[in-house]
This record gives C-alpha cells, structure tokens and sequence, in this order.
C-alpha cells in the first residue's frame, strides 16, 4: 500500500496546496501578459496600484507594500517616473524622504490596470456560482489566517526561548 493510500486526506491537502499555488502562478502570468501590451512590469503595476491607494505613500513604506527592497523600488520608480506616469516629491516632515503620487497618466493607466484585473477575475472565477466564490474565499481567508497566526506563534516563542 503506497503512502498517500495509507493517508488519502494527504493528497487532497497536497493538491490544495499545489493548486494554490498553480492558481496563483497563473494569474501572476495572465496580468503579465496584460501588463506587457501596457509597457509594464507587474511589479510596476503593483506600485502604481499602492501609489492610487496611498497618495503620498513614502518609498520606504511602498517597499513594504510591495514586498520588495528599497534599493529595487527606486529602480521602478525611477522607470515610472521617466514614463510619467508618478512623481516623487520631498516629505514635508522629513527631508530626506521621498513621497510618490499619480499623475493623471498615471491615473489612466491604474483605471485600465483595474479593468484588466476585473476581467481576469471574472474571466477565472466563470461557473462558480456566488455561494461558491464565498466558500473558496472563505476556505483561502481560514488558510492565510493559520499561516500567518502560525508565523505570529513561532516569533513569540523565538523571544521567549531568548
């Protein structure tokens, strides 16, 4: 008897995981493929969205955001900006920082990006009825939160061990 017959809720939580991940591969892929008829980068994409929600947002932080590094993130901000599609302007409350914002291209492209990214949407979720979108939304907010409360566990023990 092979292992997975020994334990077949195994291959049903490896083929969670492994979808998962597929899922999101291919609409990482997708929104690429959108990004580059647009003349960006996803990670272009993904500042200039967190740019729209956070006008003002200092390049320290929208590194963060972005789950990149500072040093990345000004090479695409300096890409952006030479496109004209953001500016970076002086915080007021810190000389040394810099604050980005849209300019109104900047602003088109985030709205076309939107639309993309509606489309794909619907485009992936089509034949799941609405009680099924809840269900997996539901399901992957049930996972993200143990993974994230299994992070959260493992630093308070690390300071307690300390």
């Amino acid at each position: 008897m092979s292992a997975h017959q020994d334990h077949p809720h195994l291959e049903k939580e490896r083929s969670i995981g492994y979808l998962v991940h597929e899922v999101a591969r291919l609409f990482r892929r997708r929104f690429e493929d959108e990004a580059r008829i647009h003349g960006v980068t996803l990670p272009q994409w993904r500042a200039l969205a967190e740019i729209h929600r956070s006008e003002g947002i200092s390049q320290v932080s929208l590194a963060g955001c972005i789950d990149t590094d500072p040093m990345t993130l000004s090479g695409i901000l300096d890409r952006l900006e030479r496109r004209g599609l953001i500016e970076r302007y002086p915080d007021p409350n810190d000389s040394r920082a810099k604050l980005a914002r849209l300019t109104p291209e900047g602003t088109r492209l985030v709205s076309t990006a939107r639309n993309v990214g509606r489309e794909l949407y619907e485009n992936a979720l089509s034949g799941l009825s609405p009680a099924e979108r809840d269900s997996v939304a539901a399901g992957l907010i049930r996972i993200r939160d143990n993974l994230n409360n299994m992070a959260a566990a493992e630093k308070a023990a690390e300071k307690e061990a300390v």
